[in-house]
């Protein structure tokens, strides 16, 4: 007979109080025995039963096991976990690498990492002209890399923040400086004449550099921006919104943008301040934070998520148990943003409200996202929210700081109750965006149900929305009381037909739209079949009458061909063409054989320098490219830019490069006399060799953990290898996966596949692998990665192709796959949910691997003809069409329209 359990006494704390309530769930659930939750829960009877002996807080996972086993609501659970974890954690130790939700300060320099280029930019830029100008997004670093970065690194300077007297504040902090002096009298000094500085610093400390923090609040204090415009060396931090206030100044300066981190940057700010002091951090701690940031300014919720972390740290290891246990980002932001609201007075918690709604947006297929957009709200709440690292200003409005945001509780409650009217104001801010795009034009206004519908937004309209909706209204009075008169004299004559007419007009609109919608289709893709101009006009011209999936399909590929690079001049036909991983530059093939470098900018392809003679690129990353001579011999450059390659080394006799990180800092590839990846019976004499690039010129050989695979692979960053072995006599191949470091280590269990593997991708966040099987067609599956667990399947793309996968990741779960001339994108999902196949273009890609550019949010395509060309897909068919109008690109001339549809009336496309 089991042991019954140890009563729990009176429940007068919140630990017991917590472990009577998992008692009384389990007796909801049928009080089965430990052993039997033990079995459903995957943990064992002791410590089901510790998880409710009201001793210690059990861990949440533990805590979730015995919830789930009990078939209960694990939401609920995490959040009174969370808040009974904040009375049971340890206070900070004072040794912590991390500074929160503070900026570093100068006594942080030796933790202040992941910015070092651009300090050496910044300190480049004060040595060849007198005044530069940092402008960066609120949260994006200004104030830490003044006092954490360029402070230490330049020689003798000063940090100024003014604040409501910018020149009282300008003499307190110059005072120590200056010697016998006062602040009062340097700011009576600098008040009659603000030239008296320049020449103060000129006697006294000619190699002072003035560094101002948030520069935009003296903007309007004339005397102080000439006291400190006019000094010898200075560095302004500007805030990205107040850019134009800045250049109505009409100062010339130098002028830098802070950029969001890179996931590089990003795990250089994770890892090296715990390394400084002997701590390290789980590389599914590194992963998800990098997921998280990487390409968005979040370094602050990141430093306190990892400050939260550190509270719960396993000796002197962030585990992702403790990091799990903290919440994470999206913890913190729910926290922060609880704590603002709560302390926010009755009317300020309405304007929040109505604030935090007015920066969501919800699209026709539901999903909730951020948004950008100028607000006219209250500045001193707006200032509160970017305290609290709630909203980011930037150069084109405000936007909620983080995705998580938008996982807050309260504000999720919120989008539920107003979904409707967001997706009405979506819609709204498209036509608004689409009216200014084709100059005003008053048949883009609304009318009828749209304009009722705008009506009843209320609060959520700007200042330009109400306009709009006014003009949209005085438009429709007047067209009603036209039309109102036109329909009184009919009625009079003739009353049968105009019922019949108005009760069948919609009707006869409908079906007359489809026809010219799939008319200009047609023609679109006869277009298209041509590669003649208007296939994209035509295509607007279909979607915006009859829009369909089909339309959609059309719309996207002719836009493509349209806005297509192509590499004019010297490239031979059917030339090679390697993008690098961003899609900034590619190697293009000469017509005598030699590859040259090619910049990729505003929709042009501008040539570079070529290689040395004969010279192919194998490999292209960030800063490196392995190239191949006519001898087979292989060589590696720095490439810096298309105008800045520069050799560096011949790598040994007889190799041949596999893999190249993306950041080109890791190489990896086989030494043989055959090398060929792909085949199921490599060769017995061939060994792989893996380099450390930091030193390029002197690769250094780091421990190759198996000795032949059949293929490799590389993460972004180089850190992690995957290995794919084939057994023959089984017919498996097994992946395994290793950590680079000093040395070479297991990063997670291995995976068996029943068949040969012939190619594995990571993507650029490490969340999904790619691997592609040869069975003999081409199969591609997609597994997202599982931190110390056994990645899970989420996707299997087949086709009946035999042509091998190039395989490439978006950095929002989507996957591109080229097979010969077929392009397609899938959207992936972290559950059960199948993936959605969102493109599936024939003639296009070339066998070519396809590029997705963060900074255009689209991928390079190869085109399907001989000549040398890059598509740029957009899947946003919404920005497709805002960017053609506000080109001036999306009107057909009169006679083209008159040409093909005759003496129908002109579609408005915008």
């Amino acid at each position: 007979m089991p042991r019954g359990e140890r009563p729990l006494g009176p429940e007068d704390t919140a630990l017991l109080r917590f472990a009577g309530d998992l008692r009384r769930l389990r007796d909801q659930a049928g009080k089965p025995s430990y052993r039997e939750l033990a079995r459903r829960a995957n943990y064992s009877p002791t410590a089901l039963s510790d998880a409710a002996g009201g001793r210690k807080l059990p861990s949440l996972a533990l805590t979730l096991a015995f919830v789930r086993a009990c078939e209960a609501d694990p939401a609920s659970w995490t959040r009174r976990w969370r808040e009974l974890a904040a009375e049971h954690t340890q206070p900070l130790h004072p040794n912590t690498p991390y500074p929160g939700g503070e900026p570093f300060t100068e006594a942080d320099a030796k933790r202040f990492f992941g910015r070092e280029c651009l300090v050496e930019q910044v300190v480049e830029s004060v040595r060849a002209k007198p005044l530069t100008v940092v402008f960066g997004a609120s949260g994006s670093g200004r104030t830490s890399l003044l006092r954490a970065g360029l402070l230490p690194a330049l020689d003798d300077a000063v940090v100024i923040t003014p604040g409501q007297d910018p020149v009282q504040d300008l003499a307190t902090a110059l005072a120590e400086i200056f010697e016998n002096t006062t602040a009062s009298r340097l700011a009576q000094e600098f008040r009659e004449d603000p030239d008296h500085l320049r020449l103060r610093i000129r006697q006294h400390r000619p190699g002072l550099v003035l560094l101002v923090d948030d520069f935009e609040r003296a903007l309007d204090a004339d005397d102080f921006v000439a006291a400190v415009t006019r000094c010898p060396h200075v560095v302004l931090s500007v805030r990205a919104d107040e850019r134009r206030r800045w250049h109505a100044k009409g100062v010339d300066a130098a002028e830098i943008t802070i950029e969001p981190m890179s996931a590089d940057q990003v795990r250089r700010a994770i890892t090296e301040p715990a390394a400084k002091i002997g701590a390290t951090v789980e590389t599914a701690v590194i992963a998800r934070l990098v997921a998280d940031a990487a390409n968005q300014h979040a370094l602050p919720l990141v430093q306190q998520a990892l400050v939260e972390t550190w509270r719960r740290k396993r000796g002197m290891t962030l585990s992702l148990a403790g990091f799990e246990e903290s919440g994470g980002i999206e913890q913190v932001v729910a926290q922060s943003a609880e704590t603002f609201f709560e302390g926010l007075g009755e009317a300020d918690q309405r304007a929040a409200r109505q604030l935090f709604l007015r920066l969501v947006s919800v699209p026709r297929n539901g999903s909730v996202q951020r948004r950008n957009r100028l607000l006219d709200v209250d500045a001193r709440l707006l200032g509160l929210l970017v305290e609290a690292r709630l909203v980011t200003l930037t150069e084109d409005g405000a936007e909620l700081t983080h995705d998580a945001v938008l996982r807050w509780p309260r504000l999720a409650g919120w989008i539920d109750d107003e979904r409707e009217n967001l997706r009405t104001h979506q819609q709204l801010v498209t036509a608004i965006d689409l009216w200014e795009a084709s100059d005003r034009d008053p048949m883009a206004l609304y009318r009828g149900v749209r304009l009722r519908r705008a009506k009843e937004l209320g609060e959520f309209l700007t200042v330009q929305e109400r306009r709009f909706v006014d003009m949209s209204t005085r438009r429709e009075t007047r067209r009603s009381t036209a039309l109102i008169a036109v329909v009184a004299v009919l009625i009079a004559l003739v009353p049968g037909t105009v019922v019949y007419a108005l009760a069948n007009e919609r009707k006869l609109t409908e079906m007359s739209d489809r026809a010219l919608g799939g008319k200009a289709l047609s023609q679109s893709e006869a277009l298209l079949e041509q590669r003649r101009p208007y296939a994209d006009k035509y295509a607007l011209v279909g979607y915006a009458v009859s829009p369909s999936a089909e339309a959609e399909k059309v719309l996207r590929l002719a836009n493509a061909v349209a806005s297509g690079i192509p590499f004019t001049g010297t490239p031979k036909d059917d030339a090679d063409v390697v993008v690098a991983p961003r899609g900034e530059m590619a190697a293009v093939t000469d017509q005598d054989g030699t590859d040259r470098m090619w910049g990729i900018d505003d929709g042009k392809a501008s040539p570079g320098r070529k290689f040395a003679d004969r010279h192919r690129v194998v490999k292209l990353a960030e800063r490196r490219a392995v190239t191949r001579d006519f001898n087979g011999q292989e060589h590696l450059w720095a490439v810096g830019d298309a105008n800045d390659i520069t050799y560096l080394t011949a790598l040994p006799s007889r190799f041949r490069t596999l893999d190249l990180s993306p950041d080109g800092s890791r190489l990896v590839g086989k030494v043989g006399a055959a090398v060929e990846v792909g085949l199921p019976t490599p060769d017995e004499s061939e060994y792989a060799e893996l380099y450390d690039l930091s030193d390029p010129r002197t690769p250094r050989k780091l421990p190759m953990p198996v000795s032949n695979p059949g293929t490799v692979a590389l993460s972004q960053d180089g850190r992690e290898l995957a290995t794919g072995v084939w057994d023959s006599a089984t017919g498996t191949t097994t992946i395994e996966f290793w950590s680079i470091g000093g040395t070479v280590e297991s990063a997670g269990p291995p995976m068996s596949q029943h068949a040969y593997v012939r190619g594995i991708t990571y993507s650029g966040d490490g969340r999904w692998l790619a691997v592609e099987h040869s069975s003999p067609e081409s199969v591609v599956e997609v597994w997202q990665r599982v931190p110390s667990g056994t990645p899970v399947l989420r996707a299997r793309l087949d086709t009946a192709l035999r042509a091998g996968a190039r395989v490439s990741f978006s950095d929002d779960g989507r996957v591109a796959v080229v097979r010969d001339n077929v392009f397609e994108v899938h959207q992936l999902y972290a559950s059960d949910r199948p993936a959605d196949r969102l493109v599936y273009v024939v003639g296009h890609g070339n066998s070519t691997r396809a590029v997705f550019r963060p900074q255009n949010r689209d991928f390079l395509v190869r085109s399907g003809g001989q000549d040398p060309e890059l598509l740029p897909y957009d899947l946003d068919t919404g920005r497709i069409i805002k960017r053609m109008c506000e080109k001036d690109g999306a009107r057909l001339t009169d006679s083209e329209w008159v040409k093909s549809f005759g003496e129908v009336a002109r579609v408005n496309v915008c």
